[in-house]
């Protein structure tokens, strides 16, 4: 049986038809409205938050890497290295500087992968993409320690934006005005977004935090002017002998 078209079809069925396009096109055009306002509001994404893991390796056994933390690691030696581990709770930008025992300030992380082709802490910060984990330098290798001796100090400086083009690293990471008075002392202290005051995250043995951030005046102020430029600051300070 052949098949009407729409223009044999009887006036009611038709009507029918057109009544059912028109609600089409008014629910369509609803939904188009509706995107147009935006999703509803996602939730706030939490503060920014992390860790450095600074592992450190004596010259004789440079093929087992131990946390500075671990009884033993530290004083470190020269012909020993190290080598850092970022873990971020999201997606952000991260930076590492190494300042050390000769007072040069060392670009790390985006600078070099592998070893320290750049060295100086003027040069731009190479693009890379935000990441909850970066390795510096790559897994495998590490960062050799020089022959002078007192202490090194390892920066992670976070935020989730790149850092912007009129912000000069080299202009902020003025060196340190000596060595801590802790000789021999590991401590680790930290700066979150909105936060006024250096946090003592990990005290020098047998020290008080007071003691702490008294002792290490200089780098809590190094901290508090970075501040301003990141949302998440970590310092990792030990003892090279």
């Amino acid at each position: 049986m052949a098949k009407k078209n729409l223009d044999e079809l009887p006036p009611s069925n038709s009507g029918r038809w057109l009544l059912l396009v028109a609600v089409a096109l008014v629910v369509g055009i609803g939904v188009v409205l509706a995107m147009r306002r935006g999703s509803p509001a996602q939730p706030a994404v939490g503060a920014l938050d992390g860790k450095l893991i600074v592992y450190v390796r004596p010259p004789e056994r440079a093929s087992e890497p131990q946390p500075v933390e671990t009884a033993g690691a530290t004083p470190v030696r020269t012909g020993g290295n190290m080598s850092l581990e970022v873990q971020l709770n999201q997606p952000a930008f991260s930076y590492l500087v190494w300042l050390d025992c000769g007072g040069q300030v060392l670009p790390l992380y985006p600078w070099n992968s592998q070893t320290l082709e750049v060295r100086d802490i003027k040069e731009p910060p190479p693009e890379r993409r935000s990441a909850k984990l970066v390795y510096s330098p790559l897994l495998g290798s590490g960062w050799a320690f020089g022959e002078q001796t007192g202490m090194e100090t390892v920066l992670l400086l976070s935020r989730r934006t790149p850092l912007p083009k009129d912000v000069i690293l080299a202009e902020l990471l003025t060196p340190l005005a000596g060595a801590s008075q802790q000789s021999g002392k590991l401590t680790v202290l930290g700066l979150d977004g909105g936060a006024t005051s250096v946090s003592v995250l990990l005290p020098a043995a047998g020290v008080d935090q007071a003691q702490t951030l008294a002792a290490d005046d200089p780098l809590g102020q190094l901290i508090l002017r970075l501040g301003k430029h990141f949302e998440l600051i970590r310092a990792v300070r030990f003892a090279h002998e």
